[in-house]
């Protein structure tokens, strides 16, 4: 079977146009970053438009807060379940504090229509002074694609992050100011093992 993954980035948020204003410090200096008033507009309005909606079997989201926002927004109305993924957080973890996610406690009171069942209370990946390589980025975009052929569903959305995503898609790790479209959808074929 071949199951087909929509990959869509988060909405536009606050380190992304924080970077463009104090650099680096946008990455290092704010937690979790959450979407901006643009990145609002942009999930919301890509619900509405987005003819393959109603075809998606299942969500999964990477549980900082941005994704979050923007599963919701893209999905509300709707009887989709979004469950939050550990293994799709954004690359790097560790040092980059805009990628470090909140308790699970914290996310089950701001988003309960989320299912947080497959995440502990503290982040799995994090740790304050060690940056992720990227053979353990690889490693868990392998973890994931297990996960996802294990399950029956066969469209399976995926809300999460520019570089994490870039990997997934197109093996392709660095070049930081080529990030894929803020919600946008794109295809990929997970083909059984």
């Amino acid at each position: 079977m071949t199951q087909t993954l929509w990959c869509i980035r988060h909405g536009t948020a606050l380190h992304n146009i924080l970077s463009k204003q104090i650099g680096d410090k946008a990455y290092l200096n704010y937690t979790d970053t959450p979407l901006v008033e643009k990145g609002e507009k942009e999930s919301l309005e890509f619900g509405k438009k987005w003819g393959n909606l109603k075809n998606m079997d299942i969500v999964f989201v990477s549980p900082l807060t941005r994704t979050l926002q923007t599963a919701t927004n893209i999905f509300n109305g709707t009887d989709k379940k979004l469950i939050a993924i550990e293994d799709i957080l954004e690359f790097p973890q560790g040092l980059h504090c805009c990628n470090k996610r909140k308790k699970k406690s914290e996310l089950i009171n701001l988003f309960p229509n989320v299912d947080f069942s497959l995440i502990d209370e503290n982040p799995k990946y994090w740790q304050d002074d060690i940056q992720e390589t990227v053979s353990e980025l690889q490693k868990r975009i392998q973890t994931f694609f297990v996960f996802a052929r294990k399950r029956d569903e066969k469209n399976i959305c995926v809300v999460a992050h520019s570089s994490f995503l870039k990997a997934l898609l197109f093996g392709e790790v660095g070049n930081w100011d080529k990030g894929l479209k803020h919600c946008y959808p794109y295809e990929f074929k997970l083909i059984q093992q």
